[in-house]
């Protein structure tokens, strides 16, 4: 079996393509030869670097497409066609995407072919909202190549998937996340992550971790605790990039800064951006603080359980499913004050029940181990090309 794991990008890591990235090191170490491919080119900033530590990770083989970012829709068929070629010189069997351009384009590319194309569901899809051009092309292209199959990170977006794309339900299946090991081993060190980022010893940490934009709930986090922090001895950290192409973040990330000034709240919300080592510090955290208002999984949320920090987020999509049988907090989003009454609430819990809530999360972080995954897509590599699925 030979496998591409086509993405849209290696060097900048959201959730799904550092799950792709994950899922190609471990098919690699159980002798499943899985190469990755990008859309983009290799002159981009970033991407010599992150080539090399890839292949010094394991994986044979990185191949660029060679797009440019945000491509024009005719650009498509010269990829399609340059997939397709790649396809048979290197005989892959599989072809395995977790967004949507790769998606069309590898829908297009594995027509009348040998490789079969295994489509990953990322969030939750909505006729009324995911509705631009390229949404509708990839619902035309789903219903020319009936061979494609899918996987969903929960039963909630499968459920969803079917409805936005009329696919019969028998072509998906659920696939969760997971994380990797080093989640579970995290080392608290509350004194040393502290004195790093200069906080007093006794202050309590409220932690955001996740991509900075309005869908996340940033600005809903912002305004339920700022007026708190100070009398409650509390600090407020945003772990997390903004993504400039997504509309209204950069002007709410500017509202946000502007108010910390104008209200001296600079020493106690701290903006941290991309960290490597979110594990340790989440150990040293008090809570995580999740307000997103769409959200088909949530990894952070079992990131954080797995590290021995409570969750407070919002009861949305595919979270009830994923925090199912812990006593993490779930509130309705867009509302500021139930928001900070949860924060409080988890934060001032007795120490009975403050163990007995890092316990169930601990116990439910469980199931969502890395080797779980790669056995849930090993299993589905041999269904699709025996023709069970």
């Amino acid at each position: 079996m030979k496998v591409l794991i086509f993405m849209s990008q290696f060097y900048q890591l959201g959730g799904a393509e550092r799950l792709a990235i994950e899922l190609a090191e471990e098919l690699n170490k159980r002798c499943i030869h899985t190469d990755i491919l990008s859309m983009y080119t290799e002159e981009l900033p970033g991407v010599e670097d992150a080539r090399k530590d890839l292949l010094e990770r394991g994986i044979p083989n990185i191949y660029f497409l060679g797009m440019k970012v945000h491509p024009p829709l005719l650009s498509l068929i010269p990829a399609i066609l340059k997939l397709r070629s790649l396809i048979q010189e290197e005989g892959y069997d599989i072809i395995e995407t977790s967004s949507i351009s790769p998606a069309i384009i590898s829908t297009w590319a594995t027509s009348f072919g040998h490789a079969r194309h295994i489509s990953g569901l990322h969030k939750v899809f909505k006729r009324d909202r995911e509705n631009s051009w390229h949404h509708i092309l990839w619902r035309f292209s789903v219903r020319c190549n009936c061979r494609v199959r899918y996987y969903a990170i929960t039963d909630y977006v499968n459920r969803a998937w079917t409805r936005y794309s009329n696919t019969p339900f028998r072509y998906t299946c659920t696939i969760h996340n997971a994380i990797l090991n080093n989640c579970f081993n995290a080392i608290p060190d509350r004194q040393g992550v502290r004195s790093e980022l200069e906080i007093p010893n006794d202050c309590r940490i409220i932690m955001y971790v996740g991509r900075l934009d309005k869908d996340k709930g940033c600005d809903i986090l912002f305004e339920a605790m700022a007026p708190i922090l100070e009398p409650n001895n509390l600090y407020l950290l945003y772990v997390g990039m903004l993504d400039p192409a997504v509309p209204g973040a950069e002007e709410m990330l500017y509202k946000m800064k502007n108010q910390i000034v104008t209200e001296g709240l600079g020493d106690r919300i701290r903006f941290l951006g991309y960290r490597k080592d979110i594990p340790r510090l989440m150990a040293a955290a008090d809570v995580l603080a999740h307000p997103t208002k769409i959200e088909g999984f949530g990894l952070t949320l079992i990131e954080a359980m797995a590290a021995g920090l409570p969750v407070v987020t919002t009861n949305v999509e595919g979270i009830p499913e994923v925090l199912d049988g812990t006593e993490s907090i779930m509130v309705a989003p867009n509302d500021p004050h139930v928001l900070r009454v949860a924060i409080l609430k988890a934060l001032n819990r007795m120490p009975e029940e403050a163990t007995r809530v890092l316990e169930k999360g601990r116990k439910r972080a469980e199931c969502f181990r890395i080797d779980r995954r790669v056995d849930a897509f090993v299993n589905l590599f041999d269904e699709i090309l025996s023709g069970r699925f």
